[in-house]
């Protein structure tokens, strides 16, 4: 038997059932069972794969955001391209940044990207939502604690300055150390924009201008995080957010993740400074560049180094993998909802059969009676 309604099952073990040792009830079930059993190693396979084909996009959008910051970082500009319309900046790359008040005169503002996804400033947390989604910030929400900046895709850098924390943060049941971003700096090449007073109600933006490098001396990076590939992902000493761990402090023996795990990675000042400039593939990602993704590496250096031009090749043949890993996924996607459909109906059935053996028993006996 290689396939079951269409499902693979070549790599599947099972056991040969023989109809004479088992009565007509205990044989339909366990024929049922062994089917089920085909099915669920099947589903199992196909949600690996794709466990794997998420992780390998992951490493792509992290390797075309280091050749971004590389094509963009430096940028010198003959005059400033960024824009102001009231509350609302516009920077380069379809990246914008609008600023909202509410009633109690609390501000929030929405980054957003050519693709609509957002990074959502509110309740001294960042959001990152994906085009068209929603998110819970407690599941997903990135705190405001110290200093940090956030280098997007094009290698524009935005450090959030924070002021000092309401209340200090408890390791003991991860409460408090929020704090308040008061001033946003915006730097990319030599352009830079400062906006003011953001926990007021009135943010001041001060107008961009040619001052970017002017700007980046005098703020505090803090802890720096990375865009990967889209504003609803993010990147810190190179693990994604959403996969970050940290040891729980009242416990050496326990991993903690999630938001708390944020709060853990983001409770200390860290005097920083992203320095930018071309960035440097790891030994990891050369081995998926030239072995798994076969993708022709020019590497001059032979350490890593790549040159601007160098980089340029590479996003080339990355973004064609990235399209094609995307198109994979969408198809193991379908298949495993076709293979957990298959599962669902083989266990319906076997207890439709059940139902209909027990109840044809139970009409033979309520007739000898």
């Amino acid at each position: 038997m290689s396939n079951v309604n269409g499902v693979n099952n070549n790599n599947i073990s099972f056991q040969t059932l023989d109809p004479a040792a088992l009565s007509q009830q205990d044989f339909i079930a366990a024929v049922y069972l062994e089917r089920g059993s085909m099915l669920d190693g099947e589903v199992r396979r196909i949600a690996k794969d794709i466990e794997t084909s998420n992780n390998l996009l992951h490493s792509v959008n992290t390797l075309i955001n280091k050749a971004n910051i590389a094509q963009y970082s430096d940028s010198n500009y003959d005059a400033p391209t960024w824009t102001q319309n009231g509350k609302n900046i516009v920077l380069d790359n379809g990246y914008g940044l609008g600023f909202q008040t509410d009633d109690a005169g609390n501000t929030s503002f929405t980054l957003v990207d050519a693709e609509g996804n957002q990074l959502i400033y509110k309740d001294k947390t960042l959001i990152p939502v994906a085009a068209g989604g929603s998110a819970d910030a407690s599941e997903v929400g990135i705190p405001v604690m110290n200093d940090m900046t956030m280098v997007l895709d094009d290698g524009t850098e935005i450090t959030f300055e924070t002021g000092a924390a309401g209340v200090a943060f408890d390791s003991s049941d991860f409460s408090g150390g929020l704090a308040d971003i008061q001033t946003i700096t915006i730097k990319r090449g030599n352009q830079g924009m400062t906006i003011n007073d953001v926990n007021t109600a009135d943010p001041k933006i001060v107008a961009a201008a040619l001052n970017g490098n002017t700007l980046d001396t005098l703020d505090n990076d803090g802890h720096v995080l990375l865009e990967a590939g889209g504003l609803n992902s993010w990147e810190y000493d190179g693990v994604n957010l959403a996969s970050l761990t940290r040891t729980d402090p009242n416990d050496a023996d326990v991993q903690v993740s999630g938001y708390s795990a944020r709060k853990l990675a983001f409770q200390n000042n860290l005097n920083e400074e992203y320095s930018g400039g071309l960035p440097a593939l790891t030994s990891a990602e050369k081995d998926i560049i030239t072995n798994t993704l076969k993708i022709t590496l020019n590497d001059s250096s032979g350490e890593g180094r790549l040159t601007q031009q160098e980089w340029a090749t590479l996003k080339t043949g990355l973004q064609s993998a990235k399209e094609n890993l995307t198109g994979s996924n969408q198809l193991q996607t379908v298949q495993l909802q076709r293979a957990l459909t298959t599962h669902n109906q083989n266990y319906d059935a076997m207890s439709n059969a059940e139902n209909k053996i027990y109840s044809l028993l139970r009409d033979i006996v309520n007739n000898i009676k």
